[in-house]
């Protein structure tokens, strides 16, 4: 056990000893260097006495070692030589621009090659070579299409009475354009299906030879389907020759340009596409030309069709909105340019992605993605008009009810506009091969992960946000009153919201932070950041603000109970410790007051001692009369009951009259006369305009009845004998009139 101990002692000894000896630099310089300051126990003559002591099976045990060890030092030198040559950012840059710069000059100088190639193909396909004798090409598709389009005609006959309604009928509204065009969409689609069908049913009935079948489809396809179905689909979204069945808000001109214009291209496309078949057989740096060439045409020709369209493309986005916003002009204005310089920069980087081997950016694709990012806005103008129909009408009245009902039309259109963009870049993702759902749960990079995630918990934040906003708007809309009347006296204020409504604008506030403050959080974190520090934190400075700020804290706690006993609400007219006025605004810690004369007030609610509203549930209202002594109170009563039951019949007031105007005999007398009183009930708010109607047939009852409102009087008794002057009358009628308007003596 002694002799096995000491072995492996002995061995590691050496080993470590042979670990110095490798690391030492070969040089001669370095290695005498290094062997001078080894330690004492592992020089040279310890070393040798050292591996003399061991047997040839330890030997060969460590030799073996020291070769692992040697062959692992040259690949770590080899990797870091690799390193060291590895092209910097700037190198590799230029040596893509050179390889795309060779690609393009090759494209032009196989240009002659391309077009001997595509002759000698169209000579091959007429000689017979590619597709058996061409005669029978011929004849075998003029079979198809004869009997296609005639299928297509029977299709169209048996539907002509349809569509003879539909160009003799004008729609009245959107859902009559819809389904018109929609019908009529079908009828074309549906006859082009048959049309289809048949060709590939006799195809395949009557064509033996598997060539002449595949080369006649291929051209019937290209040549003749695509172009009928792409006009067919912009018949149903541009209506050139229909106006009034047009669902984009374009001129004739330009649906008119748009409709030739595009449905040339894929005629265009169509053709290309079958000469690209007809010469896939040819040498494939002819195929790769005539592949660049004719994306550079398309391209180019999409780029001029929108340059031309431009003002009219800037008209359908902006659609039928009558205030459209700045964003939304803007966006309009400067979506044509951005598209046409998108079309060149995605032609750009398909052709160097191409000269680079990489293959997942094909043309087909690019083509894909120019029509998702061009016609975008378009579909956001379809999601527009589509939320001016299945929004609710507005309910209530006046302008807050309008304000929220524009709102709710506003987060309608930003929920579809971020359902629409996660669409887009979904669908782009997929047609470049990136499926973004399912990214991260391989073995995909971790940063790719975390960004979709990151992405997916920012657009649940602002969905969030989004229907708070909807749901306060839609119930402030409802609950919101209409407007008194401007002649209306209502220094008392009016009906207040519900409770609901009034506490609405404190519930989107405190959910719009919490939904603000949760979605930053959740992104720091996704982005690496410790967050539980700042929540520690938080919680510190919340507790500082709660020890600093007891007046604050007062305020906040004294409204959440004045809010849970529903003391007032928004509109109501209350009297807050002496200061009266209507409810304008409430906030977390105080009340805005519109007083009578238009001064405003803000009350904390901290220093409300005491509350009394004024426009709860309903409002009783007292009118004193004064009437001469010799006055008959009991016609004066029967009037006023009279009057009372003729303003319950009025349209303006019958609704809101909880108890009728009536009379409440003699109140009081005075100096002057006796003192009636009437009184009535009616709905917080409408108390004033009905005062007015009172008092107006009031006055006029009085003067059919003869009752004069009394007035100060002083009368003079003359004795029977006695005689006056004009000049003493004068002076009696001076002094009566000055007794009149002399103001009575405190306590006379």
């Amino acid at each position: 056990m002694t002799g096995v101990w000491k072995t492996t002692v002995t061995a590691c000894m050496a080993l470590l000893c042979l670990i110095q000896v490798l690391l030492v630099p070969t040089a001669p310089a370095a290695a005498q260097s290094s062997a001078s300051t080894l330690p004492v126990p592992l020089q040279q003559e310890s070393i040798e006495k050292l591996v003399s002591d061991l047997d040839a099976q330890q030997v060969k045990a460590l030799t073996d070692l020291m070769t692992l060890l040697q062959q692992g030092a040259e690949a770590k030198d080899q990797a870091a030589t690799a390193d060291e040559r590895k092209p910097g950012v700037f190198e590799q840059i230029e040596t893509a621009v050179d390889k795309f710069g060779l690609a393009i000059a090759g494209y032009f100088r196989n240009l002659p090659a391309l077009f001997t190639g595509l002759f000698d193909s169209i000579g091959d396909l007429v000689a017979g070579k590619i597709a058996g004798p061409f005669h029978i090409l011929a004849g075998a598709i003029a079979l198809l299409l004869a009997a296609g389009f005639i299928a297509e005609f029977l299709v169209n006959r048996l539907a002509a009475s349809r569509r003879a309604s539909l160009r003799n009928h004008s729609p009245e509204n959107l859902f009559e354009t819809v389904k018109m065009v929609s019908t009529r969409a079908g009828l074309d689609l549906g006859g082009l299906i048959v049309f289809a069908i048949v060709v590939i049913a006799v195809g395949r009935i009557f064509l033996v030879d598997p060539m002449v079948k595949t080369v006649a489809f291929q051209a019937i396809f290209w040549i003749v389907f695509l172009p009928r179905l792409i006009a067919a689909l912009l018949r149903f979204a541009l209506a050139p020759h229909r106006p009034e069945l047009r669902l984009v808000t374009a001129d004739d001109h330009t649906a008119k340009s748009l409709y030739r214009n595009f449905t040339m291209l894929f005629a265009f496309v169509g053709v290309a596409f079958f000469l690209f078949f007809i010469i896939r057989d040819a040498d494939a740096a002819i195929g790769e030309t005539f592949r660049f060439f004719i994306s550079f045409a398309v391209n180019a020709w999409i780029v001029a069709v929108l340059w031309m369209a431009r003002h009219g493309l800037t008209n359908i986005i902006l659609g039928d909105e009558e205030e459209p916003t700045s964003g939304l002009e803007r966006m309009a204005s400067f979506w044509p340019y951005f598209s046409m310089a998108f079309i060149v920069f995605n032609w750009l980087l398909v052709q160097f992605s191409i000269s680079m081997g990489i293959e997942s950016l094909t043309a087909t694709r690019s083509f894909a993605v120019i029509i998702l990012v061009v016609f975008a806005p378009f579909l956001d103008t379809m999601a527009r008009g589509i939320v001016a129909h299945i929004i609710p009408p507005m309910q209530g009245e006046g302008p807050v009810a309008e304000a929220a009902h524009r709102q709710s039309r506003h987060s309608y259109v930003r929920i579809a506009r971020v359902a629409l963009i996660a669409f887009l870049i979904l669908a782009v993702g997929r047609i470049y091969g990136l499926n973004l759902l399912a990214i991260g749960g391989g073995g995909e990079s971790a940063v790719a992960r975390h960004t979709v995630i990151l992405l997916l918990i920012l657009a649940a934040g602002y969905l969030a946000w989004e229907i708070i906003n909807l749901w306060v708007a839609h119930q402030l809309a409802k609950d919101s009153p209409p407007v008194a009347n401007e002649d209306d006296d209502a220094e008392m204020g009016g009906a207040g919201k519900s409770r609901l409504a009034t506490i609405l604008p404190l519930i989107r506030v405190v959910s719009q932070i919490t939904i603000l403050t949760l979605t930053v959080l959740l992104a720091l974190s996704q982005l690496g950041v410790n967050i539980t520090p700042l929540l520690a934190g938080a919680g510190v400075i919340g507790l500082a603000v709660g020890f600093g700020a007891q007046t604050l804290v007062r305020d906040v706690v004294s409204g959440i109970f004045f809010l849970m006993d529903d003391a007032f609400r928004l509109g109501e007219f209350i009297d807050a410790g002496g200061t009266q006025g209507s409810i304008e605004k409430i906030s977390i810690r105080s009340l805005q007051l519109r007083g009578t004369r238009g001064a405003v007030h803000i009350v904390p609610y901290g220093e409300i001692p005491k509350l009394t509203n004024l426009s709860r549930d309903w409002v009783i209202m007292k009118l004193k009369f004064t009437v001469p002594f010799d006055t008959d109170v009991e016609k004066v009563r029967k009037l006023f009951k009279k009057i009372g039951q003729e303003i319950m019949e009025m349209e303006e007031f019958k609704d809101d009259i909880l108890a009728p105007f009536k009379g409440q005999g003699v109140a009081d007398v005075d100096d002057v006369g006796i003192v009636v009183r009437g009184k009535f009930t009616t709905k917080p708010g409408k108390q004033f305009g009905m005062r007015k109607e009172i008092y107006k047939r009031v006055q006029q009852a009085f003067e059919e009845n003869g009752i004069q409102f009394a007035r100060k009087e002083v009368r003079v008794h003359m004795p029977d004998n006695g005689k006056l002057d004009n000049e003493q009358k004068q002076q009696v009628a001076a002094v009566a009139a000055e007794s009149v308007s002399e103001p009575k003596p405190a306590g006379g």
